[in-house]
């Protein structure tokens, strides 16, 4: 029996399936393209200390290798073995590592087209982050991206950004396109496949609170510090309020500390990682988020399309593109714990987004960025398949 053509191929790597919005938004994004004809294959170094379960309808392929430099020449293998048509990375160590893997796997008239992509403004993970695993990067992604058919960018910042440390040899092959975020399903409901979302806090049910909801990574970059630092200055003008934190992540110890320092251990809790956020945004007065430098902000898309107060840092890049300069929520400076408690006071007392948040968040589906990739990737089919 005739079958038809087998679909085109895409590859999809990274470097493991650890919980973040990175990894979260490749996983959205190579679901939506295999649901949309594609073959989807994805490759990760491992899947020892994987958080994330992989999507149904993909092919899952572990290189072997727990570091970036090793996986390269058995990525290039497998590229050289299977033949996509396409290689899609995220994360700047791993797309150095692709377009490296890609031409190694180039034959004459045969080679697979490489599409990088760069979730944070990267100038600024390479002066916070340190180590010497940041400091050899400017001149491996200076040397990789141009080589690689094409960079996406998911904000306009982070686009800004890529063109200030590579400079103009990124030419016409630098794109934007935002992350995946929502689902064409009713606003609340879990996308297929994902684990069964996590009650509702008690805080959330009880009328007589207001609860001040942030969902992050507990790491630095994150800042959460400044936040309980605003709740508690909130909190003593407005003792209904409550914090609740959902995540976890390396600085837990130190916040829990930090919560206890300032007397919070009764209105503030770490609730842990949590599955669907979006009920809980959707009964939250407020969202919150106090990042010192974002590549998007993928949070502040969720809230306001539960229809919830947002407040936000003004930091590099991503949630003044969001929010539209402050016409969906309220920004304020990165690290001013008052300027954020004023701001939290006002959202409490007021609670809901503002009319057309709703629909201005809708922009931000999988259909639109599966459909920005598709386009893309269709535009670099011309020449030969590796």
């Amino acid at each position: 029996m005739n079958t038809g053509p087998a679909p085109a191929r895409l590859a999809v790597y990274l470097p493991h399936l650890r919980q973040g919005g990175g990894e979260l938004s490749m996983l959205r994004l190579a679901s939506g393209l295999a649901r949309g004809g594609l073959g989807v294959d994805l490759l990760v170094h491992t899947l020892a200390g994987a958080e994330l379960q992989p999507p149904p309808g993909l092919g899952l392929v572990q290189l072997g290798h727990a570091s970036t430099a090793g996986s390269v020449r058995a990525l290039a293998g497998w590229l050289r073995a299977q033949r996509p048509r396409w290689l899609l990375s995220a994360f700047p160590h791993t797309n150095v590592a692709a377009v490296a893997a890609v031409a190694l796997a180039a034959q004459p008239g045969q080679r697979c087209r490489s599409v990088v992509s760069e979730h944070a403004p990267l100038s600024l993970q390479i002066s916070r982050q340190g180590g010497w695993r940041y400091r050899v990067l400017p001149p491996l992604v200076r040397w990789a991206y141009p080589r690689a058919d094409a960079v996406v960018a998911v904000s306009e910042g982070v686009r800004r950004d890529l063109l200030g440390l590579v400079g103009s040899a990124l030419g016409p092959r630098l794109h934007t396109i935002a992350n995946p975020v929502l689902d064409a399903a009713p606003a609340g409901t879990p996308a297929a496949g994902s684990p069964s979302p996590t009650p509702v806090h008690p805080w959330l049910a009880d009328p007589a609170l207001r609860v001040v909801l942030g969902v992050s990574r507990l790491s630095p970059e994150k800042d959460i510090p400044t936040l309980l630092q605003a709740f508690a200055l909130l909190h003593a003008q407005r003792p209904q309020t409550r914090l609740l934190l959902a995540g976890d992540g390396p600085e837990r110890g130190a916040l829990q500390a930090r919560i206890q320092a300032l007397g919070l251990t009764d209105v503030a809790a770490l609730a842990g990682r949590v599955q669907g956020p979006q009920a809980w945004m959707r009964q939250a007065a407020v969202f919150a988020l106090a990042s010192q430098y974002e590549g998007f902000g993928n949070v502040l898309v969720e809230a306001l399309a539960q229809g919830c107060a947002v407040v936000a840092t003004d930091c590099p890049v991503g949630p003044r593109e969001i929010l539209q300069d402050g016409r969906w929520g309220t920004l304020v400076p990165v690290g001013d714990a008052a300027a954020m408690a004023a701001a939290l006071q006002r959202a409490v007392d007021n609670p809901g987004a503002p009319p057309g948040a709703v629909a201005h968040a809708a922009r931000y589906t999988d259909a639109a960025a599966c459909g920005a990739y598709r386009q893309l990737l269709e535009g670099l089919n011309e020449g030969a398949r590796c």
